[in-house]
């Protein structure tokens, strides 16, 4: 089986003058939430392989922090096209960077993860991933990332 896990960046400090969006780091309410996402993944027993990351600050210290309380080894891959981008981006960003990883974790922004979430949803309920929200969606082993459609989805499931 394939599973891939939707992490939306967990809080950020407001924006400051004379700070960029993409460098605004993670508020103490966001390394608490970050802590408690990597306990929420490994309640679910879920095992990642690999992460694909966008490059803003408050995305990369939730995904250094999920890692190392999850020890995986993989380096995140960053990459500039995830930064705000909309479902669309990120569905080709899983084609182009999910490599041999049989459980690839996917950290990025709202309003894009979520509208990615609600495609793989199967239920016509709608999909708001709060801060450091998440989801799990899985597919069969032979699903190829290149391939990856929501309709390939197997199982999904909110993880809070």
């Amino acid at each position: 089986m394939k599973r891939l896990l939707l992490l939306r960046h967990a809080h950020a400090e407001d924006a400051r003058s004379g700070i960029a969006d993409i460098d605004r780091p993670l508020s103490p309410r966001g390394r608490a939430e970050a802590l408690e996402a990597a306990q929420r993944i490994a309640s679910a027993r879920v095992r990642c392989d690999a992460l694909l990351v966008s490059p803003a600050l408050r995305t990369r210290e939730t995904a250094s922090i999920v890692a190392a309380q999850l020890d995986i080894a993989a380096r995140p891959r960053l990459d500039a096209t995830l930064y705000l981008a909309d479902a669309d981006t990120l569905l080709s960003a899983l084609h182009h960077g999910g490599g041999l990883a049989r459980t690839l974790l996917l950290v990025a922004h709202n309003p894009g993860i979520s509208e990615l979430a609600q495609r793989f949803r199967p239920k016509p309920a709608p999909v708001e991933l709060k801060t450091a929200g998440m989801c799990l969606v899985s597919f069969a082993s032979k699903t190829d990332w290149r391939e990856l459609q929501p309709e390939l989805a197997t199982a999904f499931k909110l993880l809070a």
